[in-house]
């Protein structure tokens, strides 16, 4: 049994020990039930986890070949970005995601997946969804890098603006962008 499912499982448990008994303003629309809400909370989490093999590669994600320098290369082709983009653009995914495209940080969104930081450049699926391309996907390495670099050029510039970079450039600790 997967995580998700052995948490789905327990909460079904408990729902039949205690009954669905949820405070009313966290109360799911009516004629549903508490594990049928769950479960539909739950859903980018299970697509996130079901899209990565044992050996931890992505799947089902189209662009996701390849390794960091390819897709930093691909994003900077996209968006027109100078190269001069690319070794900051390095930077920040290794310190937002170990370089992982499919890095989720639940523990930021407090358990939410639908507001986890998500994906290489860690990106919030709302800033993602306003900074991507139509049909982009948060898990797909180049999608992700060439919304940051939208989002980083209206917000910051340019990478060595961004916080993390400047904390780094006086010898500081990584702050996230």
């Amino acid at each position: 049994m997967d995580g998700i499912a052995a948490i789905e499982a327990r909460v079904a448990e408990i729902c039949a020990r205690f009954g669905p008994t949820v405070p009313p303003a966290a109360q799911p629309p009516a004629g549903d039930t508490f594990a049928a809400h769950l479960r539909q909370a739950m859903a980018p989490a299970r697509d996130v986890a079901g899209r990565v093999s044992p050996g931890g590669a992505i799947t089902g994600a189209s662009g996701a070949g390849g390794n960091v320098d390819t897709w930093i290369a691909a994003a900077i082709g996209r968006t027109g970005v100078p190269q001069s983009w690319a070794p900051g653009l390095k930077a920040i995914a290794k310190h937002e995601s170990s370089f992982n495209p499919v890095a989720a940080n639940l523990a930021v969104s407090r358990g939410n997946p639908a507001k986890a930081p998500t994906g290489l450049m860690q990106m919030l699926p709302s800033t993602f969804a306003a900074h991507a391309p139509s049909g982009a996907d948060i898990l797909n390495p180049v999608d992700n890098l060439t919304a940051a670099i939208d989002y980083i050029r209206d917000r910051y510039g340019d990478p060595s603006s961004t916080p993390g970079l400047r904390a780094l450039g006086r010898g500081e600790r990584y702050v996230g962008y």
